[in-house]
């Protein structure tokens, strides 16, 4: 709001506000709302010193009530009566002064300076906080056109731009909550990574240790051992010299069940982010996109990863686009307890049939994500081969691994012949 703004607002306010009789002060989106009785044009004004604005107000509804903080309380102790003018101090700049028959508010519409109630004789009554005073221009504030004609649209221009921040900051806290749980499940992700290498090195350690140990004395100490493996393959098994060959293998063992402890440990855990990732997405703590009364924002193109297929029963099933898209369907979107399908030997498509936590799959819902599965991958042409599918928590990848390629395991599978798109599935 340029000094020009200030003018015009200040005017109109001095025009149809005058002789209105100040009912209350009460805190609103971040700055002091004055709500008036007599004016026949407005309900109140509003000023907001972050912003350096003051506006007209019509529709008090658009300003909710917030706790009252210094200022508020302030005014509502020492500024009461019929306002009976309102007028722009410009030789100390974007200064309004509001007058009523005993009283003058001072409003410096810039930052590090104090809202000031006075008699008419100039004497304080009450300040929000010290400064040293307003000070003179050393020359006029540098003229701009005015923002509006109307000066009462700054009220609906306000009311937008207060709406847009405060999405935009429930969009920060939402990516900020979204982010530290992404966080956290990369690590435990890892956490079972570090937990099933351990699991397979400490398992062949006390597997070759154990089948070896006649050749050795139990209560030596040794720094290793060198021992074949299933495939022949001479293998060196680091020891603990503290410790004698018996308690090396007994501590392979012990560190086997702390492994397999782990990863359960860690499945429940990972289970349990991603159960709250789910439900933080669906709750409210997402704000929609602002609609703007002065320009409609362009839309976005978003890039969803994945086909969405509703079937009549209402279940749902989500189809990877392209190999890239399949890791993020599967590892992103997808929930441990949903069910993955794959075409067997084939490259294709990811399919996800979305599931509740503990929900027995349907017969019929199976075999139409297995037509999806084929219908998606490089079987098409041919409309029969086997699918597999298991829970999506039986699902891995690997670092390296490329594009769409996992590992899996406890997966069932069933051959589709003459495989073709299910009736009443619909794509969303």
């Amino acid at each position: 709001m340029y000094l020009s703004d200030t003018i015009q607002v200040v005017d109109f306010l001095d025009k149809y506000a005058s002789n209105s009789l100040v009912t209350a002060v009460s805190r609103s989106r971040g700055g002091t709302l004055v709500k008036l009785y007599g004016s026949s044009e407005i309900s109140g004004f509003f000023f907001h010193l972050k912003d350096k604005i003051i506006i007209p107000v019509k529709n008090l509804g658009a300003f909710p009530k917030e706790t009252a903080t210094r200022l508020e309380e302030g005014l509502r102790s020492n500024f009461f009566g019929k306002i009976t003018a309102f007028s722009v101090m410009k030789e100390f700049g974007k200064v309004v002064k509001i007058e009523t028959g005993n009283l003058d508010l001072i409003i410096p519409l810039f930052a590090g300076k104090s809202v000031v109630v006075l008699d008419k004789t100039g004497k304080e009554i009450w300040r929000d906080k010290k400064d040293n005073g307003l000070n003179l221009l050393e020359k006029p504030m540098r003229d701009f056109p005015l923002t509006f004609e109307d000066p009462l649209f700054w009220e609906s221009w306000f009311v937008e731009k207060s709406d847009r921040e405060r999405e935009d900051e429930k969009r920060r806290k939402f990516e900020e909550k979204r982010n530290k749980i992404l966080s956290a499940i990369n690590t435990v992700k890892e956490d079972i990574k570090k937990h099933e290498e351990n699991l397979a090195k400490f398992t062949d350690f006390a597997a070759l240790l154990k089948e070896n140990l006649w050749k050795f004395d139990p209560s030596e100490h040794k720094n290793s051992v060198i021992l074949a493996d299933y495939e022949n393959k001479e293998k060196e098994i680091t020891l603990d010299p503290a410790k004698t060959i018996l308690q090396n293998m007994e501590r392979f063992f012990q560190n086997i069940k702390k492994a397999k402890n782990g990863i359960e440990n860690s499945g429940k855990r990972l289970e349990n982010l991603n159960e709250e990732l789910e439900k933080l997405a669906l709750s409210d703590e997402l704000p929609a996109e602002p609609k703007s009364v002065l320009k409609q924002p362009k839309k976005q193109n978003i890039h969803v990863p994945y086909h969405e297929f509703h079937a009549k029963n209402g279940r749902v099933f989500l189809v990877g686009k392209e190999e890239k898209d399949n890791d993020e369907l599967t590892f992103k979107v997808a929930l441990p307890h949903d069910i993955w399908f794959h075409a067997k030997d084939y490259h294709g498509s990811h399919v996800i049939m979305r599931m509740k936590k503990g929900e027995e799959p349907k017969q019929q819902d199976i075999l139409t994500a297995c037509a999806l599965a084929i219908l998606y991958s490089k079987a098409k042409k041919g409309r029969c081969g086997e699918v597999w599918y298991t829970a999506r928590k039986n699902v891995t990848k690997h670092k390296g691994m490329a594009a769409g390629l996992v590992n899996f395991k406890n997966a069932k599978v069933i051959y589709m012949k003459d495989a073709a798109m299910p009736e009443g599935l619909v794509k969303v």
